[in-house]
């Protein structure tokens, strides 16, 4: 009968928290410090263990709710996903950034106006790669917060969500949000880095430089990346909205990016 369905997922429920306890006393006992860990619990046994749970939850309570949630989290998975390519795109771009810089730094010397120009071109190249470094780590955040239904709270050292084992709608929606968006402006840093350095040849060539290939070569594999990296970006700002919706959440807009909105500086502009 459902009442002696609602005893029998009672009882395994009980069975499933207390396996997790009696494996806290292991890893407490044997190797706290093993492995990523909430309260000496290994991530890999809460995970396992609160799934669980809240499969039985689902069981009892209906399965509406429990595919709602579940099918958010795929949307904020594939959110993550996309997140972490874009953010791995930029930071090739920027990679490749340096080195067109680095090919040009001694055609520099003794010109004042175009030391100056390298230098803003350092510095905005040193920010869009930090923008992808913030990307990445919130793709992984939200990688973490979207493996399961609940999750624990601290992801490399960071905590992202404020109860002890379970991340809410609001705090899902937010970690997708942070995800897609500084992916985002981690894309569009790299676009922007790349038209400075379209400028900064055109004003080497005007002064009588001869700009090496190598200049050349790292720019178009920058483009490359950049552009990639922009087509991932997109991909989680829809992936996003498609969670919010799931959700049943109104969370900020994303506008799709257009390599027009970006927080380096340069000849080119700043961000609108």
């Amino acid at each position: 009968t459902y009442m002696q369905l609602n005893k029998l997922s009672l009882a395994l429920a009980t069975s499933l928290l207390l396996t997790t306890s009696i494996h806290a006393q292991e890893a407490a006992g044997a190797n706290a410090a093993t492995g990523s860990a909430i309260g000496g619990v290994s991530t890999t046994v809460v995970v396992a263990a609160v799934a669980g749970v809240a499969v039985l939850a689902a069981v009892n309570s209906g399965s509406s709710g429990a595919a709602a949630v579940t099918s958010a989290n795929q949307d904020a998975s594939s959110a993550a996903t996309t997140a972490a390519v874009a953010s791995t795109q930029s930071a090739a771009a920027n990679t490749e950034q340096t080195k067109a810089l680095d090919a040009v730094a001694s055609l520099v010397t003794g010109d004042a106006a175009l030391t100056t120009q390298l230098a803003t071109l350092r510095t905005a190249a040193a920010t869009a790669a930090a923008s992808a470094t913030a990307a990445a780590a919130a793709a992984s955040d939200l990688t973490a917060a979207s493996a399961v239904s609940l999750v624990g709270v601290v992801n490399s050292g960071r905590t992202i969500c404020a109860a002890a084992l379970t991340c809410t709608k609001a705090e899902l929606a937010a970690l997708s949000y942070n995800a897609a968006n500084t992916a985002k402006i981690a894309a569009e840093n790299a676009i922007a880095v790349n038209k400075l350095l379209a400028e900064f040849k055109v004003a080497l060539v005007a002064k009588g430089k001869t700009v090496p290939a190598s200049f050349d070569t790292a720019l178009a594999a920058a483009v490359t990346n950049a552009a990639a990296a922009q087509t991932a970006a997109n991909s989680s700002i829809t992936s996003y909205t498609a969670t919010l919706s799931k959700l049943g959440i109104t969370g900020t807009t994303i506008n799709a990016s257009t390599g027009t909105t970006f927080s380096v500086t340069g000849t080119s502009g700043t961000r609108s």
